[in-house]
């Protein structure tokens, strides 16, 4: 099924707004985290490894000949590009995840995406990136790409589901122009059959539904998400995006701001946030103080295009 560019676009650089919107929260907790005011100059409002990696992510998808997914050229694509996100000069400024460098260098030593990724780490790292395959990819190839690419740095059963759910929540939202607790069910049962790892994945997607069903809420609640630890680990991330981007999806800064004000890792669940309600609602849901300070927003535009494209061809 085809998805529209202007929703395409706004997933994407979605993922760039809440990334950026959430960097200089991160670390903060408590009353700091919630009254921080967040600047729009220049310099100062700027993505992280979360964006970073996906604008990697999107370019190995383009390397791959138009045709059906082959996991080892795709694995070794994935591989090659974030080994140049590795030695980027810029990659030290973006707070890049421990994880992700050390399963890059890993890759970088042996070549191999299947044994690079630590089994033990279940990081955010796999499913913050991940807009980009959503935009080139459906059905079970979307699975298997998610996999990939979550193993090759995080191997432990809740990245890998993280991951394949993101992605799927991501396409199906996209392809209806709608976020909805419908696709989030969809996804646990999903998580409760093919796509089981042995993770709570679906239990902190129920939680967040859950959630919705608090009245008056100013903020997330972060221990209330499995795995309760404020979005560092990919269960929580997920869990607590989809919980704003329910309950308060009908203001795309009002659900990105809330996602950041955590007592965890902000930018990460902002930008899963923005994500998913820049692929419901197209570019237009998207501020526009906020994309006018967005750093490279041409070149995640010019990436949407070519990922729309490049899927046009197979």
């Amino acid at each position: 099924m085809s998805i529209p560019l202007d929703r395409a676009r706004g997933a994407f650089l979605g993922l760039a707004l809440g990334d950026a919107w959430g960097q200089p929260l991160e670390f903060m907790g408590g009353a700091s985290v919630r009254s921080q005011p967040v600047s729009l100059a220049p310099g100062v409002f700027r993505w992280t490894d979360d964006t970073h990696m996906a604008l990697y992510l999107a370019q190995a998808v383009l390397d791959l000949a138009p045709g059906p997914l082959d996991e080892e050229a795709f694995g070794a694509a994935v591989g090659a590009q974030w080994v140049r996100w590795l030695h980027d000069p810029l990659t030290p400024c973006t707070a890049p995840g421990n994880a992700c460098l050390r399963g890059v260098r890993r890759f970088e030593a042996s070549g191999d995406w299947r044994t690079s990724g630590d089994p033990r780490n279940d990081g955010c790292g796999a499913v913050m990136r991940i807009a980009p395959l959503a935009l080139a990819f459906e059905g079970t190839e979307l699975t298997r790409a998610a996999m990939i690419q979550a193993q090759l740095t995080h191997a432990h059963p809740n990245a890998v589901e993280a991951a394949v759910a993101a992605c799927h929540l991501l396409r199906w939202s996209l392809e209806q122009g709608r976020f909805h607790a419908e696709l989030v069910l969809r996804a646990v049962t999903q998580l409760r059959g093919t796509w089981a790892r042995g993770g709570v994945v679906a239990e902190a997607l129920l939680a967040a539904i859950d959630f919705t069903a608090r009245p008056d809420q100013r903020w997330l609640d972060e221990p209330s998400i499995p795995t309760g630890d404020g979005g560092w680990r990919s269960a929580s991330a997920l869990g607590l995006a989809v919980a704003a981007a329910l309950y308060w999806g009908s203001d795309f800064a009002t659900a990105v701001d809330r996602a950041a004000r955590i007592d965890g890792d902000s930018d990460s669940v902002a930008c899963l946030a923005g994500m998913f309600l820049g692929a419901a609602g197209g570019v237009g849901v998207l501020p526009v103080p906020w994309l006018q300070a967005l750093p490279q927003r041409d070149h995640i535009d010019d990436l949407s295009q070519r990922l729309l494209a490049w899927r046009a061809q197979r």
